[in-house]
């Protein structure tokens, strides 16, 4: 089969179509002219009385469901903002990464959390600077430690 004969008896059929909606609303306005004014209010009330069932219908059915919806929606963040066991974000080994990182981009020196023992180095500059001064048994200041 061609392309361009598909296209075309598409086309038809929705010409066809067309024609069929019109001539078919022609002939229901037509018949709705020739019925009684009783008729045609008897059929507007039935109209308008199918029309509020279906609303109601719908309502009802969404009332049905909210509650599940609800539900749904609560589990949904539940799953997705509570943390789970091994990935829970409160773990101590969790943070230490970033602790490391602080220490290392921090200003102070490494062993900064120890004791400075500033009298070992003020004897050990002494040292250097006047070694043949210094009586020989001079010992290095005992530390508190």
């Amino acid at each position: 089969m061609n392309v361009t004969s598909d296209m075309e008896s598409s086309a038809d059929v929705q010409a066809n179509e067309s024609q069929l909606e019109r001539r078919t609303r022609e002939l229901l306005l037509e018949s709705s002219e020739r019925l009684g004014g009783a008729t045609r209010s008897r059929l507007t009330q039935a109209r308008f009385a199918a029309v509020a069932a279906s609303e109601k219908r719908v309502r009802r059915q969404l009332q049905r469901w909210a509650p599940a919806g609800v539900a749904a929606a609560a589990l949904a963040l539940l799953v997705l903002f509570v943390p789970h066991g091994a990935r829970s974000p409160f773990s101590p080994s969790s943070n230490v990464a970033v602790e490391d990182i602080d220490l290392l981009t921090s200003d102070l020196p490494l062993n900064a959390d120890q004791d400075m023992d500033y009298d070992f180095y003020e004897w050990a500059v002494a040292q250097t600077d006047h070694p043949a001064t210094a009586p020989s048994d001079v010992r290095a200041p005992a530390t508190g430690a």
